[in-house]
């Protein structure tokens, strides 16, 4: 994520509306939908499918703490900001969704490259997981900096959301476009517009729909950690999860319906709170809203006062709560699936 300084579906059609002017993260004004538990038995399965034992390998794999191998080359990717350690992590993801049976294709463009992974569903009309791969740190020990947080527990949550729907192939109603996108720290979000425009014209040359889209944003860190956020460290209560469909920068993007079934599925699944907000062209959902898809960015609580990322490096496996981060990576993980549909549902 960049710091800067200054019928489900027919509810996904609402138009944009006007937001708060952006001053970092603002508050979501609109009125939300007061939700009581709707627990499906499919999804409460699908939520606990999630393998927190799996996630955490994952997680230590893709920021060099667990060697990898790929094509009987063992490495380790201990950043991804070289184009070297960013061509490591990318063979390791091409070979993690090939095992799922999940071709990958590598969308090259001026300075970079994203990743797409399809699994079809019953329908061409697509859904959109996409997180940032690249990294950042201190200027000059950018390669220092595992960027374990960020964006790396997104990431785990979009490959984990991989391993559990491609176990309902043949059950999907909709296509999930799983997308690892290149140049979000640089500024700009060059990945994720390459990859929207992109997206677009397969949209209008295979006749499909983009119906959703979800950005797993960083989601390990525990403000209560830093005591900075009022919560106390030893509180048995998790701080929330913190839930982005609005921009609060004059662009007027509110996709309303997104946040609350997004909160929906956090207030009957698990135990963590929400918290709602707008925010600006921070992350890769900003790319989706152009193109005009409901889109939705979720992320640990006050994320922005994470000292442990971007320019400050030290963003390390031992600043993750573990219990923080898999229980918002359940979350991000069923929430995906209700967009993907299973079954009758």
């Amino acid at each position: 994520m960049q710091f800067f300084a200054f019928g489900f579906f027919a509810l996904l059609t609402i138009s944009p509306a006007q937001a708060s002017d952006w001053r970092g993260i603002t508050p979501d004004n609109s009125p939300h939908h007061a939700f009581a538990a709707t627990i499906d038995p499919v999804y409460k399965a699908i939520f606990e499918s999630v393998s927190r034992e799996k996630e955490i390998t994952l997680l230590q794999q893709l920021t060099g703490y667990i060697p990898v191998t790929v094509n009987g080359s063992t490495f380790s990717i201990t950043d991804r900001f070289t184009d070297k350690a960013k061509a490591n992590f990318r063979a390791f993801w091409t070979q993690y969704f090939t095992a799922l049976g999940i071709p990958v294709q590598d969308l090259e463009f001026r300075g970079g490259h994203n990743l797409e992974a399809v699994l079809p569903g019953k329908s061409k009309d697509s859904v959109v997981v996409i997180v940032h791969y690249d990294s950042m740190g201190p200027r000059g020990g950018e390669t220092t900096n595992p960027a374990v947080d960020d964006d790396m527990t997104g990431m785990t949550t979009l490959m984990e959301t991989a391993r559990v729907l491609a176990a309902h192939k043949g059950e999907l109603q909709n296509t999930v476009r799983f997308v690892a996108a290149d140049l979000e720290e640089q500024g700009g979000l060059a990945g994720a517009r390459q990859y929207a425009n992109y997206l677009k014209a397969a949209a209008s040359a295979g006749g499909f729909k983009i119906i959703a889209a979800v950005d797993n944003e960083q989601s390990g860190w525990n403000c209560a950690a830093d005591d900075s956020c009022g919560i106390s460290v030893s509180a048995a209560t998790l701080p929330p999860v913190d839930i982005f469909s609005c921009s609060g920068d004059g662009m007027g993007y509110n996709y309303q319906a997104m946040g609350d079934a997004l909160a929906n599925v956090t207030s009957s699944y698990s135990g963590l709170g929400v918290h709602r907000g707008c925010i600006g062209e921070n992350s890769d959902h900003y790319a989706m809203w152009e193109i005009g898809v409901p889109s939705v960015v979720f992320s640990e609580h006050d994320p922005f006062e994470n000292p442990h990322f971007d320019e400050s490096g030290g963003d390390t496996f031992d600043k993750i709560d573990q219990n923080y981060f898999f229980g918002i990576s359940q979350v991000g993980v069923t929430f995906a699936a209700t967009l993907a549909g299973l079954g009758a549902h």
